[in-house]
């Protein structure tokens, strides 16, 4: 039976999969820590200390979907050490791996809070997290006025297309399932040619949802008339919501999930392979 029998929706999530946000995200995050190490904590700026190697640690555990509270747990952290270099108080990324395992119920806030305290508020660790990804020019076009930052240009920019394909191309009705707001959803969409995406196949933080949980793909499947997905996404909270759903395929993107038996570069080689793109 081919995939295209099995399957009749196909879902994506958005980083890692639709686009490339390995230049964006890993550094806002970098960025927003030494903001507050420096202009929050008051301590000395010797580097960024978080390295890509902690940010794709991260993404191993299926709670860290949300890369600012990846910047709100490891600025917590690190404020929780005595010393006042940045980069001597944050754990190796193996180290760091093991620690977030700690959070085995999904409660980043509660489990940060409960390990380390909150010495940068997670509001204020967001907001700038925003300012720095969507930069001034973006922000204030949105109505919102920047108050951590001056940069004009967002590191969205940095973001690369990971598809050439429309999604009206595809065989199967289509959908996406991201950790992205929708304000930060528009301009991957912008980035790839998508921006006529039907957004009742869309389900973000926006809606009140957030994986691993799979009442997305539930509504998402409700909505399409379909009952059997195939997911593509990139990181562990993607595959454990395809596990929680219970049905349907997953098909891992990029270079986080190395443990599945088959991983694919980019969406349009996992679609073709399942005869599902020409």
């Amino acid at each position: 039976m081919t995939e295209m029998a099995q399957n009749d929706l196909i879902v994506f999530d958005v980083d890692g999969v639709l686009v490339d946000a390995s230049r964006s995200y890993p550094r806002v995050v970098a960025r927003s820590l030494l903001w507050a190490w420096i202009r929050v904590l008051g301590r000395i700026p010797d580097c960024d200390g978080f390295t890509y190697e902690h940010f794709a640690a991260t993404k191993t555990h299926p709670a860290f979907n949300d890369d600012y509270d990846i910047a709100w747990a490891a600025i917590n952290c690190a404020a929780s050490a005595d010393s006042p270099s940045l980069a001597e108080s944050l754990p190796s990324p193996r180290a760091w791996r093991v620690l977030i395992g700690e959070c085995r119920d999904g409660d980043i806030e509660g489990w940060v809070r409960n390990s380390f305290g909150e010495r940068v508020s997670r509001a204020a660790v967001r907001r700038v997290c925003e300012e720095m990804y969507f930069g001034c020019d973006e922000y204030e076009a949105m109505g919102e006025t920047p108050l951590y930052t001056t940069r004009r240009k967002g590191l969205w920019e940095e973001d690369v297309p990971l598809v050439s394909f429309q999604w009206g191309d595809l065989p199967l009705i289509t959908a996406i399932y991201t950790g992205r707001p929708l304000s930060e959803l528009a301009l991957a969409l912008k980035l790839i040619g998508w921006q006529d995406f039907p957004r009742e196949m869309i389900i973000t933080p926006d809606d009140g949802i957030m994986k691993p949980s799979p009442l997305g793909l539930s509504i998402l499947c409700e909505r399409a008339g379909a009952s059997s997905p195939l997911f593509l996404g990139d990181a562990e909270s993607d595959r454990q919501t395809l596990l929680a759903f219970g049905r349907g395929n997953f098909a891992a993107i990029g270079k986080f999930l190395s443990d599945e038996p088959r991983v694919y570069k980019t969406p349009e080689e996992a679609l073709r392979e399942k005869g599902l793109l020409e």
